[in-house]
């Protein structure tokens, strides 16, 4: 079909001189109700056109030879010409949308070769034979559950774009979206390389067991740049489990070729990166280094605040004045004299966690090319698994409900979430490979 235009006509009705709530208040319940009807109308006229051209005026169809080859075909035999019209089926058939319910009338057509009747508006709107709400619309829901209740999610629903869809409803999406677990899809022999693998994990309030359940985590930084004053990071979802161990993140993760693994400095991830990651450099999360040596030797050791505050302050500038004059040497032989003086004042639990990480704390120096997406935009060391410890607050802020979720429950919140906000699976970018119809709606002048 060539392109064509449809314009309809807007009526405002007024009683006397309104107010602007008034106005607002009617402008939105219009904004809530007219798209669907809207587009009920724009697919029963574009139907209309199409089965005028294919088929023939209504009456006088045109034989078989002489009409076009269809852009549906029948459901009996699968032809694509020789049809004759039915009429319209006496039943409209509804479909509950992002932009409200549409409800349009069906054209009927008769195969002529075996006599089977049809519509053909579901193939051509791309509809399913018995489906009543678009997956638009599902995803749609599903990402306003994510981030808000079942409930708030369906009231918010209604109430901004006007499509009421029940709570059960919402979460039966979220579950049939939700995949089992998240991981990187390669074709075979392709290798995805990023500069920094961050691996981190929470816990959260699902199940029996006491502790919960652990939902880890495997993010690639990409890009680090500065904007406007603050610091703008690029991160691509790698891989996403839930209570699974970390040696289930192997599988998911082939075909990943990190430069540099950024840890916490749990021995599950340093064995992981070990066996997984050969001869790729870690670097023990700064941050958590400082905090662990801190708690250890203020809760472990039972030293007083002022002891264990000035092994961190201490600790802090070895790391600052590493990255500040780039010598390995001198910054072991410092970071070997603090684990002296822990060992002196009593600290020999903080001693033991500094000695711990020993063969990762430099590699920010040692491995400058590995290490430039996660440090050096300040000033100082930034060198940590801030990003994905972000973005573990963000999934614990919606699951941290008051109540204790079923494991598949917490599984699909999660990992739906996850999709979004990384643009995976019902949300990864869709691939056009040849021009798409395209479609305008404006006001008339």
């Amino acid at each position: 079909m060539s392109w064509s235009e449809r314009t309809r006509s807007v009526v405002v009705e007024l009683d006397g001189i309104v107010g602007i709530g008034e106005l607002e208040d009617a402008a939105l319940e219009f904004a809530r109700t007219a798209p669907g009807q809207l587009v009920a109308d724009t697919v029963e006229s574009m139907i209309a056109e199409l089965v005028d051209e294919v088929v023939g005026p209504f009456g006088m169809p045109l034989a078989d030879e002489q009409q076009l080859d269809a852009p549906w075909s029948c459901t009996g035999c699968g032809s694509r010409r020789g049809f004759r019209r039915r009429g319209l089926r006496p039943k409209p058939r509804k479909v509950l949308t992002r932009c409200g319910t549409v409800e349009f009338r069906s054209q009927q057509l008769e195969c002529r070769a075996c006599g089977r009747r049809f519509a053909p508006a579901g193939e051509l709107l791309g509809l399913g034979m018995h489906q009543r709400r678009t997956d638009g619309l599902s995803e749609a829901a599903a990402a306003l559950a994510v981030e808000v209740a079942y409930a708030k999610a369906s009231r918010l629903l209604g109430e901004l774009a006007g499509p009421a869809v029940s709570a059960r409803t919402i979460r039966r999406d979220v579950l049939a979206m939700a995949p089992e677990r998240i991981g990187v899809h390669l074709a075979e022999g392709e290798t995805l390389h990023v500069p920094v693998l961050l691996l981190d994990g929470t816990g959260e309030r699902a199940g029996t067991a006491k502790g919960g359940v652990e939902l880890h985590l495997a993010l690639g930084l990409v890009a680090r740049r500065p904007r406007g004053g603050r610091v703008q990071v690029t991160a691509r979802l790698l891989a996403a489990t839930l209570n699974e161990p970390w040696s289930a993140m192997a599988p998911l993760l082939a075909g990943v070729a990190p430069a540099l693994i950024v840890l916490d400095g749990e021995e599950a991830l340093d064995t992981l990166a070990a066996t997984t990651f050969v001869g790729v450099p870690v670097q023990r999360c700064l941050w958590h280094l400082a905090r662990g040596t801190y708690r250890a030797a203020r809760y472990g050791d039972r030293v007083d605040h002022d002891t264990a505050e000035a092994v961190r302050a201490r600790l802090e500038k070895i790391l600052t004045d590493a990255w500040d004059h780039r010598d390995p040497d001198r910054a072991r032989d410092d970071y070997a004299a603090l684990i002296a003086h822990c060992v002196n004042v009593g600290a020999e639990r903080a001693a033991g966690h500094l000695a711990d990480a020993w063969g990762s704390v430099f590699t920010y120096i040692t491995n400058p090319d590995a290490g430039r997406l996660v440090a050096g935009h300040k000033g100082r060391p930034d060198v940590g698994t801030g990003v994905i410890e972000r973005v573990m607050r963000e999934l614990n802020r919606r699951s941290d409900v008051g109540v204790r979720w079923s494991i598949d429950g917490v599984r699909a919140i999660l990992l739906v979430k996850l999709q979004r906000k990384y643009g995976h699976g019902p949300w990864s970018p869709a691939t056009a490979t040849t021009p798409q119809p395209s479609v305008r709606i404006s006001l008339a002048a």
